[in-house]
């Protein structure tokens, strides 16, 4: 029964945390940056994908959102997808640097509006000038790497496993990897934006690359997204009330979701962090 009282305090204390810190309308702006964002990170994917495979496995694999993302705002992206596959060679396999660094930059904003929410949380001033821009920047390559990583390993299994002896079983266990390596990515991804965007000095502040905020994060965000598709396939009227833009406001819900997890697995890293330290401080106080 203490451990339950204690987990309840704790949890109260981290959601007490978020709403000093106005992490909820933080949220919002992360996810308007995000609904301009999400579009251009595509593209740049794509881009950069179709210089040395062929794109169409990112449109398999983004078949993976349908169990979490809203079933509308699932086919807006989607339709969009396969608008920038089917584009030809010329301005999709070998774009050129100048379309790439702006679709670049563009997800630059989304990724810089989340940096501000994870200084947020640590209390953290925010970088200035070239610092900020450069952080976000870089920040947005690495995570499209991470992307291009994962896609590559999606791709490279199914390969390897049609060599073995596998039989029937191939596909149950490409299957498995699969859900394993985006897994992984999404932790991994997770961690790096813990680890790198928040622009504090404390080394006891510092989070692992898998950290518990991650993994609350990520399950989380699981389960809320398919609730909140649930709910719009048998309760939602965003399409009877919105009309034609019903799929927008489903994704910008769907993102202001998303980054309000990420910021909530940020704070209870950022508390789990401050409590230890305490505890380290306090033999030494006494």
């Amino acid at each position: 029964m203490r451990h339950i009282i204690s987990g309840y305090k704790f949890v109260s204390e981290i959601l007490t945390a978020m709403d000093k810190r106005n992490l909820s309308l933080i949220s919002a702006g992360v996810a308007f940056y995000a609904m301009l964002a999400i579009f251009p990170a595509l593209a740049a994917l794509i881009a950069l994908w179709g210089v040395f495979a062929d794109p169409l496995v990112i449109d398999e694999q983004l078949n993976l959102l349908k169990q979490f993302a809203p079933a509308d705002a699932f086919r807006l992206v989607d339709t969009q997808v396969n608008a920038l596959i089917n584009a030809n060679d010329s301005t999709l396999g070998y774009t050129t640097l100048v379309s790439l660094g702006a679709a670049l930059w563009s997800t630059r904003a989304g990724v810089a509006a989340l940096i501000r929410g994870l200084n947020a949380v640590y209390s953290a001033p925010h970088r200035t000038g070239i610092r900020r821009t450069f952080a976000a920047l870089l920040l947005t390559l690495c995570l499209i790497g991470m992307s291009l990583v994962a896609l590559t390993g999606i791709v490279i299994f199914p390969i390897a496993l049609a060599l073995l002896p596998l039989g029937e079983f191939t596909q149950d266990i490409f299957t498995t990897l699969r859900w394993v390596l985006v897994t992984l990515a999404v932790i991994l991804g997770l961690g790096l934006i813990y680890r790198f965007g928040p622009n504090h000095k404390t080394d006891y502040l510092k989070t692992n690359w898998i950290s518990p905020g991650a993994l609350v994060a990520l399950f989380i965000w699981g389960a809320v997204s398919w609730a909140f598709s649930l709910y719009l396939a048998n309760f939602g009227k965003y399409n009877e009330v919105y009309g034609s833009i019903g799929a927008v406001v489903a994704l910008l819900m769907w993102f202001y979701i998303s980054a309000w997890v990420v910021l909530l697995g940020a704070t209870l890293n950022c508390e789990l962090a401050r409590r230890r330290h305490d505890r380290q401080a306090e033999p030494q106080a006494t």
